[in-house]
């Protein structure tokens, strides 16, 4: 029979290997900047270090082993005296859409993001013919995403100029979609330029409604860490409310607390996924795992009632989910410390450091006031 210490290694695996990765087609002519915009936002250009492989007539399939997303890349096109040089978009790619939409989820296109560069100064027919029939024919989420938006001149009000155009032709030609305004840089141009890259992360995340997919596609990204908060709230109100409801059934003494803990070691390792750490290879998340059995094993249990006297020996619904969600916070902050040394020096974080039993256990302790408070 395997030992309680095994069995939590074994689920804390299989979690972190349960991805489901989404689906974005990028949409765009040729110097529009998808590559750019890709590389930005999920920290490396996809379509330049993936595996490609042919999809059909224009359109590619890139996936990285380390990134929690599929791109399908349409093939640029240059546009000559107002027409397309490639015009395969109805014949090929369409089709291609419509067909995977009768296949399994994880074959389907789950969003498209159509680029257009305000640095042409001019929106083709050719792409508002391809916005309406996407947009008309295909029940799925279309953004316009506007792009090389720091170098466009800007209006009294803060805003592009060019992009306020690209908007008004839009409307008026009948493409009822979100637009963003992005850049794959800070903006140069002018600080009080309003982008929208954080905005379009959060539509992208919004509109997937398969929660894996969801949380697979903010965990891909790196351009918002507010994205992936939100996100790991999401999770932890989750697994409180499902280690609440288990206690709420069979009220436990506060020495059997590891009976819980499957279902914390399981919250570890979905907020250990939606900050990218399954990325930084294997030694790295052999040492985030063994940190977090040990501290979320038999120590954390033993130290439960010196910091929780106040909710008495009984593990509870109130209890249970108390402890989850002091948890939970514990490990955002921790991952958060651990995400930001990492972007910034590229290097593996310090999981003995970070995880160490007096430093986490602060953090437990601040992460219970705090979710009590808000419960209360």
């Amino acid at each position: 029979m395997a030992s309680m210490e095994t069995r939590f290694e074994e689920q804390f695996d299989h979690e972190m290997a349960q991805v489901k990765r989404p689906n974005l087609m990028i949409v765009g002519g040729t110097g529009v900047g998808k590559s750019s915009l890709i590389n930005h936002i999920f920290g490396k250009t996809i379509a330049k270090v993936g595996t490609g492989k042919p999809i059909t007539r224009g359109c590619d399939r890139y996936e990285d082993p380390n990134v929690p997303l599929v791109i399908f890349d349409t093939e640029g096109y240059e546009v000559t005296e107002g027409k397309a040089s490639v015009g395969n978009f109805r014949d090929k790619i369409i089709p291609e859409i419509k067909q995977r939409k009768q296949q399994a989820l994880n074959e389907q296109i789950h969003l498209i993001w159509y680029c257009l560069s305000v640095a042409n100064h001019r929106i083709t027919d050719f792409d508002l013919d391809n916005l309406r029939l996407i947009t008309g024919e295909l029940d799925i989420p279309v953004a316009v995403v506007l792009t090389q938006c720091d170098a466009e001149p800007i209006d009294d009000q803060g805003n592009g100029e060019t992009s306020q155009a690209f908007r008004k032709v839009l409307r008026e030609n009948g493409v009822n979609c979100e637009v963003f305004e992005t850049c794959a840089n800070n903006p140069t141009h002018d600080p009080e330029l309003k982008l929208e890259l954080e905005q379009l992360i959060t539509w992208s995340s919004s509109s997937l409604k398969d929660d894996a997919l969801r949380q697979s596609f903010v965990a891909a990204q790196i351009a918002s860490l507010p994205a992936k908060r939100s996100e790991a709230m999401t999770i932890i109100m989750t697994y409180s409310a499902t280690t609440a409801a288990s206690a709420g059934l069979n009220p436990v003494p506060m020495s059997d607390a590891l009976l819980i803990v499957p279902q914390q070691i399981a919250m570890a390792a979905s907020l250990a996924k939606l900050y990218g750490f399954d990325s930084m290879g294997e030694i790295a998340v052999s040492m985030l795992k063994g940190q977090i059995l040990s501290l979320m094993g038999r120590q954390l249990a033993a130290s439960l009632t010196k910091f929780i006297p106040v909710l008495g020996q009984i593990i509870n619904a109130g209890v249970a989910g108390a402890i989850t969600g002091g948890l939970g916070l514990a490990l955002v902050e921790v991952y958060e410390r651990a995400i930001d040394g990492y972007l910034k020096t590229g290097k593996s974080p310090d999981w003995t450091k970070l995880l160490s039993s007096e430093l986490f256990m602060q953090a437990f302790n601040t992460g219970l006031t705090k979710w009590k408070a808000n419960k209360a």
